[in-house]
């Protein structure tokens, strides 16, 4: 990441990296969104609008404050149950900024290519150049080219 995308202070990315892990934990062979560095991502989003940058600093900061005035003192010390709570009362509280960690969340994680090889995903081939591609099965349209019109014939 280029340092004008950096929004967050290194305090907040190591909150975000362990938010995220519970938005997305690592299950089976898949990793949590926070161990596969989805947190790069979501500051590189965060950093493309002032508002933007604004609602995660004060999400994160709304996380931060809550989990400090746990028993436990920061949310990675919390257990996975007491985290999710944590979690659900910030998304009642601030569903603006919920609704976006969550949003850039899944974005990074599902258009990682690491995800995508261990889902078994694979891009579509491109067409070699110059070649024409045939786009649809145009017999699919025998049936329709049978009806009669149904808009007016000026």
């Amino acid at each position: 990441m280029s340092d004008n995308k950096q929004v967050f202070s290194p305090g907040q990315r190591s909150l975000l990296t362990a938010v995220i892990n519970r938005i997305i934990p690592a299950k089976d062979k898949l990793p949590g969104a926070g161990n596969l560095g989805i947190a790069a991502s979501i500051e590189e989003a965060a950093a493309t609008t002032p508002g933007l940058t604004r609602i995660f600093n004060d999400g994160l900061a709304q996380i931060g404050v809550a989990a400090g005035q746990s028993s436990a003192g920061e949310f990675e010390a919390l257990s996975n149950t007491a985290k999710d709570e944590l979690l659900r009362s910030v998304e009642t509280a601030n569903p603006v900024f919920f609704d976006q960690l969550v949003l850039q969340t899944y974005n990074g994680y599902y258009t990682n290519p690491e995800v995508f090889e261990l889902i078994g995903y694979s891009l579509p081939r491109l067409a070699p150049p110059g070649s024409q591609p045939e786009l649809l099965d145009v017999s699919l349209l025998d049936e329709q080219r049978k009806r009669e019109p149904f808009w007016k014939k000026v």
